[in-house]
């Protein structure tokens, strides 16, 4: 039998069988794989030295987002320690949200609920914790405070960063078209002409047509939530024939629908007219959508078009806005966003 020599392990020649053979194989393999796990490992460690690290000393209380500003690294409380900081936040808006409704179920009428929402609804007083304290589900039952408190936190807070984005985007748009800012700062100027104070109230709203077509082109070219979602409950069959099947998840672009050029001609302008009564009678309703469509949509859509309004209004009213020097550009978030912020100059109006 043939010899096989092991002189540079420092062992002695030995006969070479093929159960050694594969021994050695496989413990070069073992050998190999260990060496590129180490390395690896290693890599990865290298790597992450380059991310912010919570503080060694006080790591603990580091963690917990209760050292001064000063002892933290620059994102230590915010990449490392979350979950502290935001069940306090949750705690603080949760209270508050209880709050309110526990004073507003003591002050609502045992009985008589009927005349309690006439006499609200006259007076253009009943709001959306009124309604929710007096709804009932499909068995009769009233909602409990958790459930209205969900749906209050919801609709405060799904307003709060969208109607954020839609008024930094249409006063980016006036800023870059100053005629089309001009005459929206004329119409609100004749509307509160005789007034002092200057302030917007509730029929106001619908006395303002050019300010209102100037938000919604820029809630075209912006929408503040560019993708939607829907489970299909049944089989779609489109046009050409293709189907979408029933139980799957199904995204919508409103982004893309707003920008489609077969719908809106020259789709990256800003034309206000686009929006002007006698050119929105032959297009779809679809065609138009930043607060979604359907029995889905959005359920604040009055509520934010008649803040941004006010917001806008009462802007103009004492502001001139003029553009950056840099143009901003679109980051596709949940919300769209401006990459490094949406900045703006403004100059009061003497």
């Amino acid at each position: 039998m043939s010899q096989l020599s092991l002189s540079w392990l420092g062992l002695w020649p030995v006969a070479a069988s093929p159960w050694l053979l594969l021994l050695l194989v496989g413990a070069s393999w073992l050998l190999a794989h260990v060496l590129a796990w180490t390395y690896a490992f290693y890599d990865n460690c290298r790597r992450l030295r380059c991310f912010p690290q919570p503080p060694r000393r006080n790591w603990f209380w580091g963690h917990q987002g209760m050292l001064p500003l000063h002892q933290r690294t620059s994102s230590s409380t915010a990449s490392w320690s979350p979950g502290w900081r935001f069940r306090r936040a949750c705690r603080l808006v949760h209270d508050f949200t209880d709050a309110v409704i526990q004073e507003r179920r003591r002050t609502l009428p045992s009985q008589g609920v009927d005349d309690f929402l006439q006499a609200k609804a006259k007076s253009k007083t009943l709001d959306f914790i009124d309604v929710l304290l007096l709804s009932k589900d499909e068995d009769g039952k009233k909602l409990s405070d958790e459930d209205i408190r969900a749906e209050a936190d919801t609709f405060m807070f799904e307003g709060h960063d969208t109607t954020a984005s839609g008024l930094s985007w249409v006063l980016y748009h006036l800023a870059k078209h100053p005629e089309y800012q001009e005459r929206c700062r004329q119409e609100v100027q004749e509307l509160l002409k005789d007034r002092e104070p200057k302030e917007i109230e509730w029929d106001d709203l619908a006395h303002l047509p050019f300010l209102t077509m100037c938000m919604k082109e820029s809630l075209r070219l912006h929408p503040p939530v560019p993708v939607i979602s829907r489970h299909v409950t049944q089989d779609i069959v489109l046009p050409d024939g293709r189907v979408i099947p029933k139980g799957i998840i199904c995204l919508i672009s409103v982004f893309g629908t707003h920008h489609n050029p077969a719908v809106w001609p020259d789709p990256e302008v800003y034309d206000p007219f686009r929006f002007d009564p006698e050119n929105i009678k032959e297009r779809s309703p679809l065609a138009f959508i930043p607060f979604s469509a359907g029995p889905r949509n959005c359920i604040g859509q009055t509520f934010a078009m008649a803040e941004m309004k006010v917001v806008l209004a009462l802007t103009l009213l004492r502001f001139r806005v003029l553009p950056d020097h840099t143009e901003p550009r679109r980051k596709p978030e949940l919300v769209l966003r401006a990459e490094g912020g949406l900045w703006l100059r403004v100059e009061p109006l003497s």
